[in-house]
């Protein structure tokens, strides 16, 4: 029974994916440098854009690991195991795309597609830092933030996120990357259905949070 209650008290989300995405910030910084390094030989927009880009990928990674060590605890959690399944393996799929296969494409379009991706997370880094110490994975409640994007749609994370990866997708187009984008996208539209269900049963003001606002896109959906 104290082992239980022990197990219970811990932030198991805390200590499993903090020294993965640690790891992610050693992998991003060391990319970020070799970019670097190659840009000063090649140069060019799209080169500008990836370490653009690149800067913010390790900003999000710092952003990610510094908010799950400093979040408060949950007031409540998700008692269903298929929520918490698909909250992980939305955070972990984006990984798939760089296994899977890229057309060539032209200059013009990896101008277009690796601006998407930094715009994409720009987004999503404005809307983590809005979060704070209200920031998981998992289905969980906190406090119910309305600041931020937060103030017109209720997902602006997953909108982010997903303008990242039609980005990726775009940079070397092919089936499979298309799949996974669909894959994607219906698991994030499920965790967004399930945290609201969740949030809604333990807050009261949600309700009214959600008559004006969206769950994805201001003013429409």
């Amino acid at each position: 029974m104290a082992l239980r209650e022990s197990l219970r008290s811990m932030d198991l989300e805390r200590i499993a994916l903090t020294p993965i995405f640690s790891g992610m910030i050693v992998i991003s910084a060391r990319n970020l440098l070799t970019q670097g390094s190659a840009s000063l030989h090649t140069g060019g927009i799209v080169k500008v854009l990836t370490m653009l880009y690149g800067g913010m990928l390790v900003a999000f990674y710092v952003l990610f690991v510094a908010l799950l060590l400093t979040r408060s605890d949950a007031k409540a959690a998700s008692p269903e195991i298929l929520p918490r399944i698909a909250a992980y393996a939305g955070t972990f799929a984006p990984f798939l795309l760089a296994f899977a296969e890229s057309m060539t494409v032209p200059p013009s379009l990896s101008v277009i597609a690796v601006s998407i991706q930094a715009l994409g997370l720009g987004f999503t880094l404005y809307s983590l830092a809005a979060l704070r110490r209200n920031f998981g994975v998992a289905p969980q409640v906190r406090t119910l933030v309305r600041k931020g994007p937060y103030r017109y749609i209720r997902h602006p994370l997953y909108v982010g996120e997903t303008v990242v990866l039609i980005g990726a997708v775009l940079m070397g187009p092919s089936w499979q990357k298309m799949a996974i984008l669909i894959m994607i996208v219906t698991l994030q539209m499920y965790r967004a259905i399930q945290e609201e269900r969740l949030i809604s049963a333990h807050l009261p003001e949600y309700a009214e949070y959600m008559t004006w606002t969206k769950r994805f896109v201001p003013g429409l959906f």
